[in-house]
Order: structure tokens, then sequence, then C-alpha cells
């Protein structure tokens, strides 16, 4: 895979670490891509009680100010050298704001911080869980505060069959253009024991020795968490097929392995999927009777 385009989507412009801007400009400077910078703002009690006309000027004040701030957080990456734009929308839900703003950009990959800042877990586990369902591209979600090292990438297939024929292809090549992307990183594969004959061979086409093949037959959330402390992983690569929350088993694994492993994680889906998000939508604009 080459992954030219990246997008981060950023949350609260205050209170990101400088540490995540980093660990975002390393990974675009190892896949030689442009980021996008994105953050959308919806702010309904801004304009309830302005009239139709004022209520525009408004927005675009409100807009215009998140952007010069969003500026500020993309010079701090072009100091690193890094080709850098930033956008800013109005828009509502989080999740559908990220997903239009996508179809727009057409990233390649897609970075969320998933560390826990000024957002309550429920509001953050809700966005998470809507961006594993239904983003198109590759999402990675930043989950450790530590700097990216020579530490393992984990393909995890961790169910004996898959909807689509090529989503264990992705998550391999995925994984390594990942470990291409942080200085050759090693990728070991994890898989249940009912997908180890056919995950070998997949494995060795993407160059991973067999002995970095770990097959596990018990519960596989359970184990990839176990798994991946053991092996000290910086990063679980795995796939999912639903387009929408709770539709398949693949979907609610991704979930529930998000929520206990303690190192970063990409979810990546097949080929050509629908988007299920409307593209044009936006939220309206609240008056007054």
């Amino acid at each position: 895979m080459i992954w030219r385009r990246v997008m981060f989507a950023v949350s609260g412009l205050e209170q990101l670490p400088a540490h995540v801007l980093d660990r975002v400009g390393r990974i675009a400077r190892g896949l030689d891509a442009h980021i996008e910078l994105f953050h959308c703002l919806y702010e309904p009690e801004a304009v309830q009680d302005a009239s139709r006309e004022h209520s525009a000027e408004v927005i675009a004040a409100r807009v215009e100010e998140r952007r010069r701030r969003l500026e500020r957080l993309a010079d701090a990456l072009r100091d690193q050298g890094l080709r850098v734009g930033a956008s800013v929308r109005w828009d509502f839900p989080t999740h559908e704001a990220i997903i239009r703003h996508s179809l727009r950009y057409k990233p390649d990959l897609l970075i969320v911080p998933a560390i826990r800042l000024d957002e309550t877990p429920r509001a953050l586990g809700y966005r998470e869980s809507q961006l594993i369902a239904t983003c198109p591209s590759p999402v990675l979600f930043l989950k450790t505060r530590e700097v990216y090292s020579g530490r393992s990438i984990v393909a995890a297939v961790a169910q004996p069959d898959h909807e689509a024929a090529d989503l264990d292809e992705r998550i391999l090549g995925a994984a390594r253009t990942m470990a291409h992307a942080l200085a050759e990183s090693p990728v070991c594969v994890f898989c249940v024991a009912a997908a180890e004959d056919r995950i070998r061979p997949l494995a060795l086409r993407h160059d991973v020795s067999s002995q970095d093949v770990h097959v596990e037959s018990g519960e596989p959330v359970a184990a990839l968490a176990a798994y991946a402390r053991k092996s000290r992983a910086q990063m679980i690569v795995l796939g999912v097929t639903a387009q929408a929350p709770c539709e398949s088993s693949s979907d609610h694994l991704a979930q529930r392995v998000l929520d206990i492993v303690e190192c970063d994680v990409l979810v990546v889906r097949p080929r050509d999927q629908p988007v299920t998000v409307d593209s044009e939508a936006a939220p309206a604009v609240p008056h007054p009777g």
C-alpha cells in the first residue's frame, strides 16, 4: 500500500498535547504524505437568538477564529518540514463531520486521538465506535503517549472468516505500510486457530516468518490483548466489515479491542464498501420560534 494523504481529526484545539503532533508528524514523514488537519464545530447557542441573515455572519466568524487556531497547529507541523493543510467546518455530529470531510479530502489514512483529554469516556467511546463502523478509510486511533520505537506491529486476523475476500490482505498490507513509515518496525501476525491454514501462506507472502505468526484457540479479544502486552506491541492492525454499529461480530470485536488494549489501533475495511453517511448533509441552524 502507498499512502500519500493523511487526515488528522483535531477535537480539542487547546488541550492537544505536543507529543500527539509529534507522532502524527512521524507517520507523515515516514509515508512522505501530505497532512490535512480537520476540526469541526457546532455551537447552536451562538446563533439561536440571531436572525437568519445575521446567523451566517456569526457562524463564519466562529469558523474563522477556529481556523486561525488550527493554522497554529499546522505551522508546528510545517516546522517539521511537512506539507500541511487545515480545514474547519460547521458540522455535527462529530463522527459524521469527520467522515464528510474525508469524502472531500479522500485520505489514505485518518488519524484520531483516542487519548481522553477534556471529553467524557462515554462521548469519546461513541465517536470511536461510529468511526469504526462507518468510516471508509483506514482509521488509526492514537491511544498511548509513548514515542514510536522499534516495537512490533501486530496484524490481527481474529475472525475465522471474513465477508470480504481482500480484508486479510489489507490488514497485512496496512501493517507493512505502517511498519515502513515507522522505520521498518517488525510485523507479527495474530490469528485464531480456525484461520491458521489460510493465514500462514498470506503471512509468508508479506514476508512474515512462520515463527512470527501467533495462533490462539481461546477468546480472541482477551488473547489478542495479552499477546500485544507480551510482545510489547506499539500498534494493532485489525479489520471490520460492518456498515453500521453492531452489524457484525468483527465490528464489535474492534470496539472491544480498542477499549482494552494499551497500544494504538489501526482499523481497516474491505475496498469499495458503500458509505452510509450523507456527504452533503449539514446541521440546521436553530432559530427562535
